[in-house]
């Protein structure tokens, strides 16, 4: 009769049971990203890095996948970060403490946030599907199409 028995599922199973499910997790949130040496970047994005931002240093890269997609993020050491395709074109460039080097941002919108937001700096591009959003030191995102027409501001 001992054959037809179920075994008792004991708290030392449900906790190799849970630990387990962690270290799956874990493993699989690892994998979605990854920390990686500066010289693993893509070319294009070393040299966009060594154009807009030749006196600072890389203090951390990461390989990412979003939605199936690689990408990178870097972080340097003014507290920079820039997002990168996994082509090395920029995605999105943030400057919490400095601000955008001229030459990112396409010439037609400075000129054209310049007459909308005098002395505004750029504090924030992102190169999104069909244009750019640019946020200002005053906290305004204006929206523009990717040849540089003005659709729109938005406020936080």
């Amino acid at each position: 009769t001992r054959k037809h028995m179920k075994p008792k599922l004991t708290m030392k199973h449900y906790a190799m049971i849970a630990a387990a499910l962690v270290a799956g997790v874990l493993l699989f949130t690892e994998c979605a990203s990854m920390r990686i040496p500066y010289r693993r970047l893509p070319a294009k994005a070393k040299a966009f890095i060594e154009t807009y931002f030749p006196a600072e240093r890389c203090v951390y890269a990461e390989r990412d996948r979003d939605d199936g997609r690689r990408e990178y993020e870097v972080k340097l050491s003014d507290g920079t970060e820039i997002d990168f395709h996994a082509t090395g074109d920029w995605k999105k460039v943030e400057c919490e403490y400095s601000f955008v080097p001229a030459g990112i941002v396409p010439q037609t919108i400075t000129e054209d946030l310049a007459r909308r937001f005098p002395g505004g700096r750029i504090t924030e591009a992102e190169r999104e599907t069909g244009g750019y959003k640019i946020t200002t030191e005053g906290g305004a995102k204006a929206v523009y199409s990717s040849n540089g027409t003005f659709i729109r501001v938005e406020y936080d």
